[in-house]
């Protein structure tokens, strides 16, 4: 009785044990699930840039599912990023095993084998995967390969493959920046006008495209739209303190040679004017010249010519002393006009822009910064300034030294009196 008893609860709890284990199917897609929830948060990670989690759950998925490709991709990635470069080609090869088909896995082998030097089989994956008429995304392959043939010094590829990237995607920034960049170096300044200027009406919008457009504009002597472009490039450039400082550099050049372009154009206009009435004063001088030689004949016009009377010498001699002082009165007549009208007229008053100049010591988002300096120039026997101004919503402070009435005169100050005290500055200008 007993051993039945036993029997029967034995068979209970195994019937109890099997009928909870789950089914072959059910398993199966529970381990799938699991393995891709490790994905989808190891790729949350790796696309934030936190390396070390990244990796942590996708070998959870690939511990899981070693056979899924896009996991094997994403390792493959991962290991790229922190250089291990051996363990990534792993992941990637077997990826392209499983699912030869897949494009973007040739795209990111190709970039490792770049990275590691390997150029000619870099470029072979990344030309595999740009002849897979399913890869959406073939600017980024072109990109790459634009990248690699950069490495490999052949300029020529290198800008084709750019063209090519923008040609498959109008919006690809980067392909922009990079291609109007390389112009500027090679002095095609035209070139990069045209590339940056094509970004701008796709409406791109970004602080290294305005800074380009800036540049080139600049180069071709365009100053006051240069301006306003490093201007755009300072204001959406955020945290980037390379794009602000190149913009700051740059507005300051060309706020220098906008003040010499007015003054040359100054100049030029005063010279013009001068030149012209020089030439008016020439023709009246000359128109006089005729009159006079019209009237110096020695002859009195004023009455009719005596042919009845005999030319005796001794009875001419009076008429010839009144013709004579006739010619005096008519000289002097002729002197006097003539010395009234080449007397030059006065040339109008070209009224110039007030522009003065300063020395700009420094520029603090602080007072206490602001007032250390302007103490330091005090101890110094100088008489700074503090000028505050308000811009994008930051207030800022200059400390300066003026006001001086040309460019040269204020440099001059800078390199004589503040240079050799360890002052750093620079000359700039203000219309009053």
């Amino acid at each position: 009785m007993k051993k039945i008893f036993k029997f029967a609860l034995l068979f209970v709890f195994l019937s109890f044990v099997f009928s909870c284990a789950p089914k072959p199917a059910e398993y199966e897609e529970k381990r799938i699930q699991n393995s891709q929830y490790y994905y989808k948060i190891g790729l949350s990670y790796l696309n934030s840039g936190n390396i070390a989690q990244a990796i942590y759950y996708l070998n959870k998925a690939y511990e899981i599912d070693p056979e899924d490709p896009d996991i094997l991709n994403a390792l493959g990635i991962a290991y790229t990023n922190v250089k291990e470069y051996s363990r990534a080609k792993e992941f990637f090869l077997k990826s392209i095993e499983i699912l030869p088909d897949k494009p973007e896995t040739y795209t990111n082998l190709g970039v490792l084998l770049a990275q590691e030097g390997n150029y000619e089989q870099a470029l072979w994956y990344l030309e595999k995967a740009i002849e897979n008429p399913n890869y959406r995304n073939k600017e980024k392959a072109l990109y790459n390969i634009a990248v690699v043939y950069r490495k490999m010094g052949n300029l020529p590829k290198f800008e084709e493959a750019l063209k090519r990237t923008i040609s498959y995607n109008p919006y690809f920034m980067n392909a922009y920046i990079t291609l109007g960049n390389y112009y500027i170096l090679q002095k095609r300044y035209t070139d990069a006008y045209d590339i940056f200027t094509r970004a701008v009406n796709a409406g791109l919008v970004n602080p290294y495209i305005y800074l380009g457009l800036g540049k080139a504009y600049y180069y071709l002597g365009e100053y006051e739209k240069s301006r306003y472009f490093f201007q755009k490039a300072k204001k959406v450039a955020g945290d980037d303190m390379f794009v602000k400082q190149e913009a700051v550099k740059f507005i300051d050049i060309v706020d220098r040679k906008i003040v010499e372009k007015k003054e040359r154009e100054i100049k030029e206009q005063s010279v013009k004017k001068k030149v012209s009435v020089k030439r008016v004063v020439k023709k009246e001088i000359r128109k006089e010249d005729k009159v006079v030689e019209t009237l110096d004949t020695g002859k009195d016009l004023s009455e009719p010519e005596k042919k009845e009377e005999s030319p005796v010498m001794e009875e001419k001699k009076p008429e010839k002393e009144k013709s004579e002082n006739e010619r005096v009165k008519i000289g002097g007549e002729r002197d006097t006009k003539v010395a009234k009208r080449s007397v030059p007229e006065t040339p109008k008053k070209v009224i110039k822009p007030k522009i003065r100049f300063y020395v700009q010591v420094g520029v603090f988002s602080d007072e206490k910064s602001a007032m250390d300096i302007y103490e330091k120039l005090k101890e110094k026997g100088f008489e700074p300034q503090i000028k505050r101004r308000n811009i994008d919503g930051t207030e800022y402070y200059f400390v300066i030294i003026g006001y001086f009435k040309s460019y040269l005169e204020a440099s001059r100050f800078y390199r004589k009196n503040l240079k050799p005290d360890g002052f750093k500055g620079i000359v700039k200008f203000v219309r009053k």
